[in-house]
């Protein structure tokens, strides 16, 4: 169950195209959101520190900066969910901007249901947490459900939403193979049509993040053809 509405959540769109910003805006607000909008990289960054938003859609073309330079800075001093909107797919852009933080990814022109549906997908992803578990634990790593906080040796990891649920997912099933797909169902939900980069990509982030040797892994393991599993022991 959500435990907080759509109606309280501030988006903030980082676009500096007028007509395109204002129809996000519209829908976004007839979906029950609060949004906001920031025409060039030094109003974001200033709308961020005052406003706090719960969510950014962060356009990668901007007037003042680059786009992959604004959302590194972004992700440097915070976890706030983006998702990233960009006029080109390609599998490079997609790839640099999950390494730099991204947590979704949305190639224009899109529909505004979907771009709704994704943003009401990952704040449920950040704001979500399931009972009755409170504490996941498998060895050295320790998950705080309801703090969202993770320590590994008690050192506190900091993770961006969807490093969390991938997280949360391999330690559930600790000791189980999970495919590729059932991994990208759980974390980015059923209706997710992207392609394994984001998972691997990911994967990549967190193993630097948890692993003594992220070449050779101990919690995260890839399993040839399969997908990943967390061992146990």
């Amino acid at each position: 169950m959500a435990t907080t509405s759509s109606a309280t959540k501030l988006v903030l769109i980082v676009e500096d195209d007028d007509s395109t910003a204002e129809v996000i805006k519209f829908f976004l607000m007839d979906a029950g959101f609060r949004a906001q909008v920031a025409d060039d990289g030094q109003r974001a960054t200033t709308m961020i520190a005052r406003q706090r938003p719960d969510l950014i859609l962060l356009d990668l073309h901007l007037p003042d900066v680059q786009g992959v330079d604004l959302l590194r800075n972004i992700r440097a001093k915070s976890f706030i969910p983006m998702i990233v909107v960009s006029g080109t797919g390609s599998q490079a852009d997609k790839v640099a901007a999950f390494e730099l933080g991204a947590d979704d990814f949305i190639v224009k022109p899109f529909s505004m249901d979907e771009l709704i549906a994704r943003v009401r997908a990952l704040l449920r992803r950040v704001y979500w947490t399931p009972e009755p578990q409170t504490q996941l634990v498998v060895r050295q790593l320790e998950l705080n459900m309801p703090r969202r906080q993770a320590n590994i040796s008690n050192k506190k990891l900091h993770l961006t939403p969807i490093e969390y649920g991938i997280l949360v997912t391999l330690m559930r099933n600790s000791g189980t193979i999970i495919s590729h797909q059932d991994l990208l169902m759980a974390v980015w939900g059923e209706n997710y049509g992207g392609d394994y980069s984001v998972l691997r990509v990911n994967i990549s982030r967190l193993r630097l993040k948890l692993e003594e040797n992220p070449r050779f892994p101990r919690y995260i393991v890839t399993v040839p053809g399969q997908g990943y599993t967390m061992p146990n022991e």
